[in-house]
C-alpha cells in the first residue's frame, strides 16, 4: 500500500503534465480572433438601373401643359429604379422657337420637369433631332435642364461642358454616362462647335470609355443608331456594339428605330461582359406606324455582395417592362399587360422578341 500511493501520485503528475501540453496549444491556436476564420459576414444589396426609349412630342402632345397624367399609370415602376435615363428625342427648345412636331421638332421644356417628377434622373440628348432648332435650340434646352437640375448627356454648351464627366453615385457605386448619335438630319455644326452634339466616332468613343472607366465602377452608353421601324439590329449596330464592349462599356442602351429590338449579352475576348438593349422602342409619341406604340423600360440589377468587408459587383437579371401608348384625352403610357386588347400586341410577344434568342445566363 505504501508503494502504491507514491506510484499513483507519480501517475497523476504525469497525466497532469501531458494535459497541460495539450491544453496550451489549444489556447494559443484557437483563442480570440482566430475563431473568426469560421465566420462569414455576408450582405447583398441591389441597385436598379434602367432606361426608357424615345420621347417624341408630335401633335397634339406638344400642346400639353403637363405630362404628369400621361405618365401616371407607369409612375410607380419608373420611380422604383435607382437610376433612370430617358431619350428626349424631340429637342425641348421651347415656345420661343414655335412649338412643332416632325420634321423639325420644338418641344415644350416642361417635359423635362415632368420626367424628373416621375423618376427620370438623366436625359440623353444625342439623337437625329438634337439640332432641329440649330445651336440656339440646344442652348435653350440645356438652360432649362439646368434650371430644373436635370443632368444630361450627348449635347453640350461648350467644350468645358463636354469634358465634364457625368457620374452618378448610388450606395458608393459610381456610374459614368456617355451618349452619341449617328447623325443630325443634315443639320451640321462648325468644327469649333462640335461639342453641341456627340456623333458616333469609333476612335473617340473608345477613348471616352477608356478615360471614364478609370473613374467609375460601371460605364453606361446611350446610343442613337439603327434603321427606323426594323425589329432586328443590323450589322452596323452589331459591330459597333462589340467595339463599345471591347472598349470596356458595361451597359449599352440603344434607341432610334422607334420599335423594340432584342437584348444581347456580349462577352469579349478578354472575358468582359456588356449588356446591350439594341432598341427600346417609343416610350411616348403619336406615331402611327406598326409597333411604334409599344416600348418599355429596360432594367438591370447591380448586385453588391459584401463578404467579410470585401466588395464584389456584378450586373444581373436583365428585364424589360413593356409599355404602350394609349390614345385618348390625354395620351397615356400604360403597362402593356393592361391594354393588350386595345393595342393588339402582347407582353408575351415582347418578352419573346427581346429575350427569345439571348445568351444570358
Amino acid at each position: 500500500m505504501k508503494i502504491l500511493i507514491p506510484l499513483l501520485v507519480i501517475l497523476v503528475s504525469i497525466l497532469f503534465y501531458f494535459n497541460l501540453q495539450i491544453k496550451e496549444p489549444f489556447k494559443e491556436k484557437f483563442h480570440g480572433k482566430q475563431f473568426s476564420t469560421f465566420h462569414i459576414d455576408y450582405r447583398e444589396d441591389t441597385i436598379k438601373i434602367g432606361m426608357i426609349g424615345d420621347i417624341l412630342l408630335h401633335h397634339p402632345l406638344y400642346n400639353y401643359k403637363s405630362f404628369l397624367s400621361s405618365f401616371e399609370p407607369v409612375k410607380e415602376e419608373l420611380e422604383s429604379l435607382d437610376i433612370l435615363i430617358a431619350n428626349q428625342e424631340s429637342i425641348p427648345a421651347g415656345s420661343e422657337f414655335g412649338l412643332s412636331g416632325y420634321p423639325d421638332f420644338s418641344s415644350p421644356p416642361h417635359i423635362i420637369r415632368d420626367l424628373k417628377e416621375v423618376g427620370v434622373d438623366l436625359i440623353s440628348m444625342a439623337n437625329n433631332h438634337t439640332l432641329d432648332q440649330e445651336e440656339a435650340g440646344v442652348r435653350a434646352a440645356i438652360h432649362y435642364m439646368k434650371t430644373v437640375e436635370m443632368p444630361y448627356i450627348g449635347a453640350y454648351e461648350s467644350f468645358e461642358d463636354l469634358q465634364t464627366d457625368r457620374i452618378i453615385q448610388v450606395d458608393n457605386i459610381n456610374f459614368g454616362f456617355l451618349g452619341y448619335t449617328y447623325g443630325t438630319n443634315g443639320h451640321d455644326t462648325t468644327s469649333d462647335k462640335d461639342y453641341l452634339v456627340n456623333r458616333i466616332d469609333e476612335e473617340r468613343i473608345m477613348e471616352d470609355i477608356s478615360a471614364l472607366k478609370r473613374k467609375v465602377d460601371f460605364v453606361v452608353v446611350s446610343i442613337h443608331w439603327g434603321a427606323e421601324y426594323e425589329l432586328e439590329p443590323n450589322g452596323d449596330q452589331k459591330r459597333l456594339a462589340n467595339v463599345i464592349a471591347d472598349a470596356g462599356a458595361d451597359i449599352i442602351f440603344g434607341h432610334h428605330p422607334h420599335v423594340i429590338q432584342p437584348y444581347e449579352l456580349i462577352t469579349t475576348s478578354s472575358g468582359h461582359r456588356a449588356h446591350v438593349f439594341y432598341s427600346l422602342g417609343n416610350f411616348f409619341s403619336a406615331q402611327k406606324t406598326e409597333n411604334t406604340n409599344v416600348g418599355g423600360i429596360a432594367e438591370l440589377e447591380i448586385l453588391k455582395k459584401t463578404i467579410n468587408g470585401k466588395q464584389v459587383l456584378s450586373i444581373e437579371n436583365p428585364s424589360f417592362e413593356s409599355t404602350a401608348v394609349l390614345r385618348g384625352e390625354p395620351f397615356t403610357v400604360q403597362p402593356l399587360v393592361q391594354v393588350e386588347n386595345q393595342i393588339g400586341q402582347t407582353d408575351k410577344w415582347v418578352q419573346q422578341h427581346v429575350f427569345g434568342n439571348c445568351n444570358y445566363q
